[in-house]
């Protein structure tokens, strides 16, 4: 008997080095049943970030650096406001840290908190309405700088079967974004006024977190959905015994 259970356990060392080492390097591996898997899983997303930043061609997960998002329509006028973005990418996505992570195999959950030190965006706007209590229009490139914004995201999955191994499957995928500090640039305000463009930025860079709430909602959606990709990406691609081996 207790020989058999020597055989067992060396069977079952055997098993998890022969998984780990065929592991890619970007994926750690954290064992489901570790009393520490929150923070086994907060290094694991860390040691991510240097490949999501230039992409995982053998996962077809996208570069987040830089993040594409696009075109976007942020305010569409409902608040006397219309606001559109297009070609917008962002730099600094990759260099998030985790602040706050709690994961949960039995609820099947993970709950993240992460701050993005410093992200900058650019590309084309186009707006027209009303915005602190000014009129405003005008169309061309922009850029901003924002610090110190604080992300939550909340995913939710279940255990799926294909071809009789079991994967993880996100079920719901949420990120909410708290604004933090920042500046934005928006050129060619009522076709090129400079006095009148500077009032306006000026303005926004003096209320820019009234201005950032706003706005953030649509943006923080684009973002899901982006990073809801990558999330998939990397799952798909491995069994949930290899990500979370007993």
């Amino acid at each position: 008997m207790q020989s058999t259970l020597i055989v067992a356990s060396l069977m079952i060392c055997f098993l998890g080095v022969t998984l780990a080492a065929s592991m890619p390097e970007y994926i750690q591996v954290c064992h489901r049943n570790d009393p520490e898997l929150s923070k086994c899983l907060k290094s694991s997303v860390h040691n991510l970030r240097p490949y999501l930043a230039k992409g995982i061609k053998e996962l077809n997960v996208p570069p987040l650096e830089p993040l594409y998002i696009g075109d976007l329509s942020i305010l569409d006028g409902s608040a006397g406001i219309t606001v559109r973005a297009k070609k917008l990418s962002v730099l600094g996505a990759s260099n998030f840290e985790i602040t706050k992570l709690r994961a949960s195999t039995q609820n099947r959950r993970f709950d993240f908190e992460l701050i993005l030190p410093h992200l900058q965006g650019e590309g084309m706007y186009e707006i027209n309405g009303n915005i602190l209590a000014l009129p405003i229009k005008g169309n061309g490139p922009f850029t901003g700088n924002f610090t110190n914004f604080v992300a939550y995201v909340r995913v939710q999955y279940d255990i799926k079967k294909s071809n009789d191994l079991d994967y993880l499957h996100v079920k719901e995928f949420s990120l909410k974004i708290r604004t933090g500090k920042g500046n934005l640039k928006l050129e060619n305000l009522f076709n090129g006024d400079k006095v009148l463009g500077d009032v306006i930025n000026d303005t926004i860079n003096q209320n820019f977190e009234v201005f950032t709430n706003e706005v953030i909602a649509p943006i923080a959606r684009a973002l899901e959905a982006k990073f809801l990709v990558i999330t998939t990406k990397i799952l798909e691609n491995f069994t949930y015994n290899e990500l979370f081996p007993v």
